[in-house]
């Protein structure tokens, strides 16, 4: 049985109309949430026959109380806030199940802060706020990919179209926002932060403690227990002409057409 999750529409102050146009929805939209079943941010769930299914249904099948996997599609118009994401270990500290590994595919070209130059964290701590000399900015290209481990400090630029695979958290703790005057989470932030650097690479497979995701075009695909992304073409019966996640409980083959992203377990 395959499952369509309808998505969530988050504003952002970065947002992209553009995006909300592709969407067909109004506002700054900066991120839509494709597939998740984190508490606030829910994607509703139908069956082939576009009867309503309840995330309980999914996590009895897969054994879990929340679903594991959780996936974005993000654009963004200024620079985000300079963040880093805890690790699981902390983040059941406050009683959530997994920290926030997340790894983006670039549809676009653009900049991205990626990680701390070496000496930094212990400048900051020091009380060095000198971002442009702290910060580890790269230029990415459509087509690559980057894991952002927990730890790493990181921010997309402006102009940045991402899929984003990532755990099902949303634990981000901020270390500047270029005085836009939202709030920081600087001393939680210190506290997880590393001085890591992701390497971005050309992404055809990826896979990490926590998940994998690969990328398939085949006429026909046997599915089994992950999330597709669809991004524009046929999956089983349903045609897509917007991204689209579908929950797969199990093996099965069907017919698909164009590019297709599966997010399933390590």
């Amino acid at each position: 049985m395959v499952y369509k999750c309808i998505p969530q529409f988050v504003e952002k102050i970065w947002g992209d109309e553009s995006l909300s146009e592709r969407y067909s929805v109004k506002g700054k939209i900066g991120e839509v949430w494709l597939c998740s079943d984190f508490p606030s941010k829910r994607t509703d769930l139908v069956d082939e026959d576009g009867k309503k299914v309840e995330w309980n249904k999914i996590n009895d099948i897969w054994r879990t109380e929340r679903f594991p996997f959780l996936i974005k599609h993000i654009k963004t118009t200024q620079w985000l806030s300079i963040q880093v994401h805890p690790d699981n270990e902390t983040a059941k500290k406050v009683g959530e199940p997994w920290g926030k590994p997340e790894m983006w595919f670039f549809l676009s070209d653009g900049e991205i802060v990626n990680g701390l130059k070496k000496g930094a964290l212990n400048e900051i701590k020091k009380g060095n706020r000198d971002w442009e000399s702290l910060l580890n900015f790269v230029k990415v290209k459509a087509g690559e990919a980057v894991y952002i481990q927990p730890g790493t400090v990181h921010a997309m630029g402006p102009g940045v179209e991402v899929y984003e695979f990532q755990l099902t958290s949303d634990m981000t703790y901020r270390l500047y926002d270029w005085d836009r005057g939202r709030k920081l989470h600087f001393e939680e932030a210190l506290a997880v932060a590393t001085e890591n650097v992701a390497q971005p690479f050309k992404f055809e497979e990826f896979s990490c403690p926590y998940f994998t995701v690969k990328l398939t075009e085949n006429e026909k695909l046997t599915t089994k227990k992950s999330v597709y992304l669809v991004e524009k073409g046929l999956f089983k019966r349903e045609i897509c002409n917007i991204p689209t996640a579908f929950i797969s409980s199990g093996k099965e083959t069907i017919e698909t057409q164009g590019r297709i992203f599966e997010m399933g377990e390590s």
